[in-house]
Formats: structure tokens, sequence, C-alpha cells
């Protein structure tokens, strides 16, 4: 019985091994599993790209393989054989074709043009007047391997066995400009001509100056000529047709050892949107310092009498002071319009008056990238804040810099305001229409062919859109009838630079039958906001203030009539007097303040 408790003790012992290592193999199983894992993921990443980069590099010297190949084939044309189908110098060799090999798909251009050397004068330069003196060929490949494109280019020049000549062709000269009337590089010329007995299609570039040659052109009329780049407006010469029979610029001929020169005008394209809104509705904070209750905070300055000031000590004013005030968060708020003060200085006086906003629950200058001179101060209102985002700028304040260097005399604010729109409702199906004041050419009547003019309605959101149009004077104009335009702001006609995505905003009402609208400006166009505008006839005396687009709208109790008195006054401007002022349906006057 001992003997067979010993034995069972002994076999319980020689058990319980075996269960504690299979628990610790099983440990270094997952291990070995997961070393192996990251093994073999590496490996398959390094022979994807080791299988990528010999396809790169097999397709790449199937291309080198096919230029070479291909150069070599065009070296062993007679010279005066050495073109390209529709093109100059004309031939048999195909512009644009595919060629496959080792399963890789290749795009093969083949451009052939001719050199004008400068060894002999480039140009008007050239002494002996031919800008034909060689060949270069250029021959171009490219494919895509995984989803990769690439390509490969060869240059070559092709020189005539004998001396140059301009025998059966001329030269077309190519002057590509910006609005700024700067040389364009790169921009597209394209040549056509079909009245030839082998028609012409063929494209140049615009070199560092701006110009493109299309030298050795057979001698003929009728060479359409189209100039643009990317993103940029287009250009050219316009056949006749019996919408414009007489085009500004028509077709230009090739005159045998000839230079026909031609200028162009390109741009970038811009976006213009238009909308149509309903006068809006305004809110605001004022102030008009009769106490101190609208401020947050003063330093050497006090407040009485309706007026904010530099504090004195027996009698003699500070240097120096600031005051900030209750800063204001409007409940509903479409956009922030403006900030507006009045205030007098004299020659030792100055004010300065920026605008705050709640950063983080610390009032700090509204940078000036997005309202500039904010940090230096405005000296004049209004000012424009209409282009401050209400999602940032909810919570803004006013500080105000008073500076004397007479201790007898200080400036005095009388009063301030920001003010923003509540709302401004959109207008939708609106019919508007737009044009530019380029012309390609008249009509049998004489009348200008408008390079661009369009019609449409604005949408559900009160907009209607031009997208990638070029660079020009338009007019836009409201066609639906039962509206009077109270506002358009930019005024129009708007003069659209290259580049640029610009919004026109028609403020718009019901027709009152007989109104006035007043654009008062400066001598250079600027418009003058906060201009007081009164406007007389017998019944009729009203007045009315500048927008910040400088607009001013009447419509009460107004007749038809050409003897209306307009008076026109703004601080720091003569004050204007307009006499036989004529008010129709839809009449408008512009007045410029000296």
């Amino acid at each position: 019985m001992h003997v067979r408790t010993k034995q069972v003790a002994q076999n319980t012992k020689y058990f319980a091994l075996p269960v504690f290592r299979r628990g610790y193999t099983f440990i270094e199983l997952l291990v070995t599993i997961a070393i192996f894992t990251l093994v073999f993921t590496a490996l398959f990443a390094g022979v994807q790209a080791s299988l990528s980069l010999v396809g790169t590099s097999k397709a790449q010297a199937g291309a080198l393989a096919l230029m070479v190949d291909r150069m070599e084939y065009l070296r062993s044309l007679p010279y005066n054989d050495l073109g390209t189908i529709s093109g100059v110098p004309a031939g048999s060799i195909p512009q644009n074709r595919t060629v496959s090999i080792n399963g890789i798909e290749y795009t093969e251009r083949v451009l052939v043009q001719y050199v004008d050397d400068d060894a002999d004068g480039v140009g008007g330069a050239d002494s002996n007047g031919i800008l034909a003196d060689y060949k270069q060929v250029k021959i171009e490949y490219s494919w895509t391997v995984g989803g990769k494109s690439n390509s490969a280019a060869l240059v070559s020049n092709m020189i005539p066995t004998g001396i140059e000549t301009t025998a059966g062709g001329g030269t077309i000269r190519v002057n590509v400009f910006d609005a700024g009337v700067l040389p364009v590089v790169g921009a597209s010329v394209r040549f056509v001509n079909n009245s030839l007995s082998s028609p012409i299609d063929t494209t140049r570039y615009t070199d560092p100056t701006g110009v493109a040659y299309l030298s050795g052109a057979p001698a003929g009329a009728d060479y359409e000529i189209t100039v643009t780049d990317t993103n940029y407006s287009t250009d050219g010469t316009h056949t006749a047709t019996t919408s414009n029979p007489n085009p500004t610029t028509p077709p230009v001929a090739v005159l045998e050892s000839q230079v026909s020169t031609m200028n162009f005008q390109i741009d970038e394209l811009s976006d213009l949107r238009i909308k149509t809104v309903a006068p809006a509705t305004f809110g605001s904070y004022t102030d008009t310092f009769t106490d101190t209750t609208g401020l947050y905070t003063q330093a050497s300055t006090t407040v009485g009498g309706g007026s904010l000031m530099l504090a004195a000590d027996a009698g003699v004013y500070r240097p120096y002071g600031v005051t900030v005030s209750a800063s204001t968060t409007p409940g509903t708020i479409a956009a922030w319009y403006m900030l507006d003060f009045s205030a007098t200085t004299s020659a030792s006086t100055s004010v300065a008056v920026s605008v705050l906003y709640d950063n983080g629950g610390t009032m700090q200058h509204v940078p000036d990238g997005d309202l500039p001179g904010n940090s230096a101060g405005f000296t004049s209102a209004p000012v424009d804040l209409s282009a401050l985002d209400v999602s940032t700028y909810d919570t803004l304040g006013i500080q105000a810099t008073l500076e004397t260097i007479d201790g007898a005399y200080t400036p005095e604010i009388y009063d301030w305001e920001l003010r923003h729109i509540v709302s401004q409702s959109p207008i939708s199906g609106v019919a508007m229409e737009i044009s530019g004041s380029k012309s390609i050419g008249t009509d049998g009547a004489a009348q200008p062919v408008l390079k661009y003019s369009d019609t449409g309605t604005t949408d559900g959101s009160g907009e209607w859109d031009q997208p990638n149009i070029e660079y020009d004077l338009y007019d836009i104009a409201v066609v639906s009838a039962g509206y009077d335009v109270y506002e358009v702001c930019p005024v129009v006609p708007y003069a659209l630079d290259p580049g640029v995505s610009e919004e026109i905003l028609f403020i718009l009402g019901a027709a009152a039958g007989n109104m006035l609208r007043v654009h008062v400006t400066e001598t250079d166009g600027t418009p003058i906001p906060n201009a007081t505008v009164r406007l007389e006839n017998t019944g009729v005396d009203e007045l009315s203030v500048t927008s910040l687009c400088g607009q001013a709208y009447f419509s009460s109790g107004l007749y038809a009539d050409s003897n209306y008195t307009l008076t026109t006054s703004a601080a720091g401007f003569t004050t204007d007097v307009s006499t036989g002022v004529e008010v129709t349906s839809s009449s408008t006057v512009t007045v410029i303040l000296n």
C-alpha cells in the first residue's frame, strides 16, 4: 500500500510538468506567428516595390527604345519631307499616334517646327529676313503604369544641306500680352488653315518674351489663330459670319518672304456672383456719451456733455488717453455692416478708433488681415465691417485713442456706433442680363458684336453665377418687371479684374412708379458713404444718406419731371448743387464731389 501511494505521487509529479510547459509553448507560438507575419509583410511589400520598380524601368526602357528608333527614322528622311500632317512644315508624319510594346501602350507626339537661330539675328533683327533657319524635332512619349502617368522626350535639330531659303513661305509672328500688357509665357497659339491644298492645324507656344513664330508657313490667306492658356481667357481671329459680318480681327494672310505680326491679349479667368436681395433690417450698438454706462474701461479720458475727451489736470489736458466700449453680441446677425463715429480734432490733436473682438474672453484688436488698418486705428468714418466673418467675430467692441501735443486742446468724440445686418432676404427668380464691353466685330447695322453676353435668373438663394469669365467692363441689369433697384454694390458698369472672385449685390424693392438712385463718388470713382443728399421740387423735399457703396434711393411722392434740384454734401468735400435733374420710372444720377 505504501509503495502504491508513492507511485501515485510520482505519477502526479510526472504529469504536472507537461501541463505547465504546454502553456509556455503556446505563448511562444503566438510570438513566433507575429514575428513571421511582420517579416513576410515586409518581404511582400519589398517584392511589390521591386515589381513596381521593374515595371517602371521596363516602361522607361521601352519608351527610350521607341524614341531613339523614331528619331533615327526621322533623321533618315530628306530635309524637305520632314514635317507633320496639318503642321508647319508640312509632311506625312502624324502629329499624334499610339504605339504598343511589351504590353504597354504609349502615346507619341511629334512636333516639327522651324527655328530662327540667333546666329544671324532673331525676328526683325534677322540679317537676311529668313526666320526658318533649320528644323527642330521633338518626340514625346507618355504612358501609364500602375495608375501613374509618365513621359519622356527627345529633341534634335535638323540642318538643311543647302542654304536657308524663303521660297514658297513666310512667317507669322504672334505677340501675346496680359491685361497689364506684359508678355504671357507658355501660351498656346493654334494656327489653322483649311483653305490650302494641304490643310494646316498646328500649335506653338510663346517664348519668354511672349512671342510665338510660325516660320515657313505656306503663302496664302485665311490663317486662323486662337490664343489661350490654362485657366486663361481666349483671344484670336474671327471669320466673317452672318451674325458677325465685319470681324475686328479677321484671319491673317501669309506672304512669301514676309513676316505677318499679330497681337493678342489674354489673362486669368475670373468668377462673378450676382445676388438679388431685399433691403436689410439693421441693428446697432450706439453711445452718445451722456454718461459712462456704455464704457468698459477708461484711462486718462472723461465723459460729459455728450462727448468723450481727454482728462485734464488743473486745466491742462493729458497728452494721451484710451477708452474701450462695452462689448456687444447681437442676438440675431446676418453680417456686420459698419463702424461709425463723429469727432473733432485740430492741428495738435488726433483720434484713432479701432474695432476689438472677444478672443477667448479677452478683447483684442481685429487683425489687419481681416480689417486692414485696424491696428493703427481709423481717423475717419464710416468703416466697412461687412467682410468680417460673424462666426469668428460674434462679439465686437470699440477702442478710442485720443492724443494732444498741446495741453490747451483736446480732441472730442461725440458718438460711435457698431451697426449690423439683422436679416436680408434673398430674392429668387429675378431675370438678369450681363454684357461685356469687348466686341469682336460689327453687324450689318454697324452695331458691336459683343464678345460676351448672357441672360439668366437668380436661384433659390438669390444668386446667379458667372464662372470663368474674362476681365472686362460688365454692364448688369435687372430684366424682371415689378422691381426698383435701390442699390447696386459695387456700382455697374463693373470693371472685373483678371484672376479674382467677386460679388455684386442688387438690393431690390417693389417698383414705386417714379424713382431716383443717386451715386456719390470722389473724382476717381471711389464711393462716398454717409453723404447727405437732398432732393427738392415743387411739393417734394426729401433727405437721404448714402450707404457704404455711396448710393441713396428716393421714391416717396416723386413725379416725372426734369426740374429737380439735388444738393449733396459730405464732410471734407465741397457741397454740390445740381439743377435740372430728371426723375423717371428708372432714373439714376452720379454726383462727383471734390
